[in-house]
């Protein structure tokens, strides 16, 4: 009896150990795949409602009731801006590269959804594109700097006189979620 009971504990306790280095080798393979993905784990912590918290225009800083109550939503691939009514200002599609320093993103506008026409074939949008630099200043708060369509991405956090430099400075609310951007205000 007693044997049967060291078998069959020697069996559960190699048991156990045989799933422990399986379950570390799970934990490193997705440590590495992070790792291999760095721009994911970025896209992640942009994600959600973002409050404009204060900006400014090319030299010119914005007082506070030109960002009060304006925000962004970030979802994987999209960033949309709203102003203080809740209005749509603008969309658009993004790319982040993070191998560079400070991490660089752009952006390329895409209208708003449209319905389509039964007669007429949608018009081509006419995008712009808006490369910038973004920076975390902690989990709750980061910075955009961003050049107006034309102008060169800026490499610095700065937007100085005579620059077609934006600088927002950005702050995620607790508990904010990310709207549905296919249903707020897009059917107006």
């Amino acid at each position: 009896m007693f044997n049967r009971f060291c078998v069959a504990l020697a069996f559960v306790c190699s048991s156990a150990l045989a799933v422990t280095p399986a379950v570390a080798e799970e934990a490193v393979a997705e440590e590495a795949k992070a790792e291999e993905r760095p721009n994911d784990t970025l896209i992640e912590k942009l994600q959600g409602r973002w409050e404009i918290v204060a900006g400014v225009n090319q030299g010119r800083t914005l007082a506070d009731f030109e960002v009060e109550g304006t925000y962004v939503t970030i979802s994987i691939n999209r960033i949309v801006s709203y102003d203080r009514d809740d209005q749509q200002r603008f969309r658009a599609v993004y790319r982040i590269d993070s191998s560079t320093d400070p991490v660089q993103i752009t952006m390329t506008s895409v209208p708003k959804l449209a319905r389509p026409s039964k007669i007429d074939p949608p018009p081509k949008p006419e995008t712009a594109v808006a490369e910038g630099i973004i920076r975390f200043d902690n989990a709750h708060r980061w910075t955009l700097c961003y050049a107006l369509e034309g102008a060169d991405r800026p490499t610095e956090f700065k937007s100085p006189r005579g620059s077609k430099n934006m600088l927002l400075t950005l702050e995620r609310k607790p508990g904010d979620p990310v709207p549905d951007v296919l249903t707020t205000n897009e059917t107006n």
